[in-house]
């Protein structure tokens, strides 16, 4: 088989432009620059029409070369961490779906196992993209100050970070932790724990301050906390046995995720010999799919995550069109969802 070698400039000469599909089709090259613009105003003739020839001729729009000319990308930098929770899955296809349906396309980052956020932000504004989420780590002054200098909006997403200049979408994670405590609150169970994450993760910081506030003002008191190294089923492991292992423990316990929960819930079990609900009520938040198995039925509390991606892209839609330095916060409401894994006290 003879094999040839195309230079890119030999390609590029052999490209089939707007200019050939127009022709062919016999209408105006902004007619095809319409047709190929998401959201552009065109007839359904034309774009049959258009599309026909397109289609003959093997042609496809160059994005890079039409980004060059109207200073746009179209492109939405996001920056996850944690993928070993399941949550993140289920952001990342609501954001590219809510991205796709307005027009933008998704450059995904994963900044897990301990890589720089900064590092990966300075990478991402590279590709010149029109907007920046970023659910991961804390946000530093670089970025936001870069992102300002070249009016690219900026979004923190299912976090309240300490920094300014910056949109923030969120849970209300303060009410969702007095939330899970008023459900704990209804159980038989009166040693009350707290199993959270990271100390200086604000999820960890806004759900537990929610929770203790529940509890002690309901009289009672929190009397074991620990920390999990991340939000993970393994973390949540290690910290699970240390919480049931000691001599002050609790039964009926508030885990600042499901992963954490769930890890909990097998320790308990399997390790510890403990019958749930009868001798350990739990609950969780954010209501990953794995929490309604027949194995944990975990009563949670539940992000509106699907909504809080909507909030997301309208903020990024408005500001990439029109910049401005009003930053928005944007705060939804968690729900309570009750499963089995809370031993409800008897009613009077």
């Amino acid at each position: 088989m003879k094999e040839t070698t195309d230079t890119a400039s030999e390609r590029n000469a052999n490209r089939v432009t707007a200019q050939n599909v127009a022709r062919a089709a016999g209408v105006s090259l902004s007619a095809v620059s319409r047709v190929f613009t998401p959201g552009a105003s065109v007839s359904a003739k034309m774009r049959v029409r258009v599309m026909d020839a397109a289609d003959k001729l093997g042609y496809q729009p160059n994005v890079l070369a039409r980004s060059l000319m109207t200073q746009r990308t179209n492109l939405v930098g996001v920056i996850l961490a944690n993928f070993k929770n399941p949550v993140y899955l289920t952001v990342l296809d609501h954001f590219t779906r809510a991205l796709q349906a307005r027009g933008f396309r998704t450059l995904l980052l994963n900044v897990s196992d301990g890589q720089d956020l900064e590092e990966m932000a300075r990478l991402v504004l590279q590709y010149s993209v029109d907007g920046l989420v970023v659910s991961a780590g804390a946000i530093s002054p670089h970025i936001t100050e870069q992102c300002c200098k070249r009016r690219i909006p900026l979004v923190a997403f299912a976090r309240r970070p300490r920094r300014a200049n910056l949109h923030v979408v969120c849970a209300d994670s303060v009410a969702g932790g007095r939330l899970a405590g008023a459900r704990l609150l209804q159980s038989r169970h009166k040693r009350f724990g707290l199993l959270t994450g990271p100390a200086n993760a604000s999820t960890a910081i806004e759900r537990g301050k929610g929770f203790y506030a529940a509890i002690e003002e309901a009289g009672s008191s929190v009397i074991s906390m620990a920390h999990s190294r991340e939000y993970s089923y393994s973390a949540g492991v290690d910290s699970a046995r240390e919480l049931l292992g000691r001599p002050d423990r609790p039964n009926a316990i508030f885990c600042a995720n499901d992963l954490l929960a769930m890890a909990l819930m097998d320790v308990a079990r399997y390790e510890f010999g403990l019958t749930l609900p009868d001798e350990l009520s739990v609950i969780g938040f954010d209501d990953v799919d794995l929490a309604a198995a027949a194995s944990y039925q975990l009563s949670t509390i539940r992000q509106p995550l699907e909504a809080m991606v909507q909030e997301t892209v309208d903020i990024l839609s408005h500001r990439i069109n029109i910049w401005s330095e009003g930053w928005e916060t944007r705060q939804l409401a968690c729900v309570a969802v009750d499963r089995t894994s809370i031993a409800l006290a008897p009613s009077d």
